[in-house]
């Protein structure tokens, strides 16, 4: 809930020690970052240096997932989400729905949901999105920390983690 933040490094501190598990597949931060974000555990601290500049008047929000784990039992700390603007104020709208295959019309989990401001088809695979998220196990999503406006809403198989739409990439169906 930090506001009017202008670092490069954010620290959450914990009452006991900690481990972060797979934080490539668990961490996803919006809006999303080209230059990835250094996530690392130091005792009872998570840290997060950004690689590069924070967008002026900006929500920006931390969901680690399942990253972090109890140093001795390994336990997680399913959904744990992190948030703060560089602006006066937390934007505060969200968008939620399923993703389906569209072949079977079966949920798809871990998929990346993502919106746009520009509404050219060709923002999909040329400017990053705005806000992100992923689809959980039932192919549920809920992107939060939304500023007001008209979006364009997506949903693909991010595999090669740039944000972007590849061709090689499959478009699942919305509801």
């Amino acid at each position: 809930g930090t506001l009017q933040f202008h670092g490069k490094e954010v620290v959450v501190s914990f009452d006991e020690y900690i481990q972060l598990d797979d934080i490539q597949k668990n961490v996803l931060i919006s809006p999303p970052q080209q230059n990835t974000p250094e996530v690392k555990a130091i005792g009872k601290k998570v840290s997060v240096v950004f690689q590069e500049d924070l967008q002026d008047s900006t929500t920006y929000t931390i969901d680690f997932g399942a990253a972090i784990c109890d140093y001795n039992e390994k336990t997680p700390l399913e959904g744990y989400v992190f948030s703060f603007s560089t602006g006066d104020h937390i934007d505060s709208l969200a968008i939620s729905g399923c993703v389906y295959d569209a072949a079977t019309l079966n949920p798809v989990s871990a998929v990346l949901v993502g919106i746009h401001r520009n509404h050219e088809d060709s923002a999909l695979s040329t400017l990053p999105f705005a806000r992100i998220t992923r689809t959980n196990e039932e192919g549920v999503f809920t992107l939060n920390n939304i500023q007001p406006g008209p979006y364009r809403l997506y949903a693909h198989h991010d595999d090669s983690r740039d944000f972007l739409y590849q061709p090689a990439e499959e478009l699942p169906l919305f509801d």
